[in-house]
């Protein structure tokens, strides 16, 4: 056996292994394995933490109990990751035996384990982020994306991977623009990052949140129309071919207009966008490709006649009243609001000490018609996510508005409903892409057997004190810091290990 003591951030060489781990599966052979142990775990559902061990094979959990051993026989299905120790042989074993099938028959396979001695501290998922922006991660306004080329919007893709998985997010969910490209690159192994669940291009109809271009410039002579990071839509037959393009492209679900926008100059945020019909065409692809929709959307009158199209997802919905919230749980939907918005520390915001400049009158309606979603959230208890919606950020400011975000939801729902939102409730939302989920084969956002490995180690119990996950209480003031968050000491993804500053 090994035990793993300090590695670099993001080493390359070791994200290479994740593939190399898919190889020996399909051989028959045993991947990598590794015994997490003296942690306490939080499974990403429950109110407590649990002393507990967990062995990781390959890039699944297999197995969660009091006292796992660090060597001795198993026997174990490398498909299912079913797993039983057998009686151990006279004198013992140093490592793991393993009985597998493979195409000579049954064989038995030694292996080492490495084995991991968290020190007492919290063993918990990785988090998800349910609302980002892949191909938006650059300092400025969406006009001067109209400059972009792919080779920029790509580098910087790759940066914000990085920058999202060093915080210890091994999923996110985008919301408009990314496609399968940057997901295939990580997913083979080339360049460290999170899980990706894409929407492809935001589908929005003409002078909608998503038209952005410049004066003058008609339908489909944008760049970002060009690029296929907007799409805009006119029409029921426009809104099939423009979601079955997006899906052709690697989405996983759609993602459309239903509202004007705040930080956009076109479309005003009281905007009612996308007839029924045309709502009704992408629920029809979506459902054709066991997918869901996802809205933007601000106005009640809006999300409510969606959620009766069969919309599933709502992103934003800050002015949502009791009945809409009502019909929002009855249905099942998921709630995806950036809360945020709501938190007084936002009235700070550097774009919004001008009063002149035009979004700032729309966000500062939106905060007047939006004070009951706090207590409508506590009261009805929807499937929420955590939603961040950083758009045109990068470094030290985004760093700081990823750490209040954390801090936020917790400080208004409490500790354990927040770290539900960033893992577990995550989780649900990822598989509601069903059979093209890009992820199939276990859960996300869960501590249990059978779930993909992707796991944090962290300084503290985040039950308690959310910033053992590297939440800050404070916003624009918050002291700068590098990509590395100290508090989370290892961070797992897919079984390859990214992170260790274990002692």
């Amino acid at each position: 056996m090994k035990y793993l003591g300090k590695s670099t951030m993001m080493a390359s060489a070791v994200a290479l292994t994740t593939s190399a781990a898919f190889a020996q599966e399909a051989a028959g052979e045993i991947p990598p394995v590794t015994l997490f142990k003296n942690v306490m775990v939080f499974d990403g559902v429950s109110d407590g933490l649990k002393d507990v061990d967990v062995l990781v094979v390959g890039n699944k959990i297999h197995k969660i109990d009091a006292d796992i051993p660090e060597g001795g026989k198993w026997e174990v299905d490398v498909r299912t990751g079913g797993s039983k120790r057998l009686p151990d042989p006279v004198g013992g074993i140093d490592g793991y035996s393993f009985t597998v099938q493979t195409e000579r028959g049954i064989e038995t396979k030694e292996v080492d384990v490495t084995v991991i001695d968290g020190d007492g501290r919290t063993l918990m998922p990785g988090l998800i982020d349910s609302h980002v922006h892949v191909n938006m991660y650059k300092n400025g306004t969406i006009p001067g994306l109209q400059d972009t080329t792919w080779e920029e919007i790509g580098a910087r893709a790759a940066a914000f991977a990085q920058e999202m998985l060093a915080m210890g997010f091994t999923t996110v969910r985008d919301m408009c623009g990314a496609h399968g490209g940057l997901r295939a690159v990580i997913d083979e192994g080339s360049l460290p990052g999170p899980r990706i669940y894409s929407s492809g291009a935001c589908l929005s109809q003409t002078g909608g949140h998503g038209d952005w271009g410049i004066a003058g410039q008609r339908k489909n002579e944008s760049n970002l129309e060009r690029l296929e990071i907007t799409r805009l839509v006119d029409g029921p037959a426009e809104v099939l071919q423009g979601a079955r393009r997006n899906f052709a492209l690697g989405a996983n679900y759609l993602k459309i207009m239903v509202s004007g926008g705040v930080t956009s100059i076109k479309d005003p945020i009281y905007q009612s966008a996308f007839t029924n019909e045309e709502i009704s065409a992408a629920v029809e692809v979506a459902g054709d490709m066991d997918s869901y929709v996802a809205m933007h959307v601000f106005m009640d009158s809006d999300l409510s006649r969606a959620l009766d199209l069969g919309v599933k997802v709502v992103d934003h919905g800050l002015t949502i009243t009791e009945p809409t919230m009502q019909k929002l749980v009855e249905k099942e939907a998921f709630f995806s609001p950036n809360l945020t918005a709501l938190a007084p520390e936002a009235l700070e915001h550097p774009m919004h000490q001008d009063p002149t400049f035009p979004p700032t009158a729309k966000f500062l309606w939106l905060r007047e018609n939006s004070k009951q979603l706090m207590d409508l959230v506590k009261k009805y208890k929807p499937k929420m996510v955590f939603d961040s919606d950083y758009v045109l950020l990068t470094g030290v400011p985004y760093r700081q508005s990823m750490d209040f975000t954390k801090a936020f939801v917790a400080r208004e729902f409490g500790n354990l409903w927040a770290l539900q939102m960033m893992t577990s409730n995550g989780g649900e939302l990822a598989a509601l892409t069903g059979r093209g989920n890009p992820y199939p084969e276990g859960k996300l956002g869960v501590i249990e057997e059978g779930a993909y490995a992707d796991i944090l180690i962290v300084d503290g119990n985040p039950l308690e004190d959310i910033s053992a996950i590297g939440a800050v209480d404070t916003w624009f003031d918050a002291p700068p810091r590098g990509q590395d968050v100290p508090s989370i000491r290892m961070i797992m993804k897919d079984g390859v290990i990214y992170k260790n500053t274990l002692n």
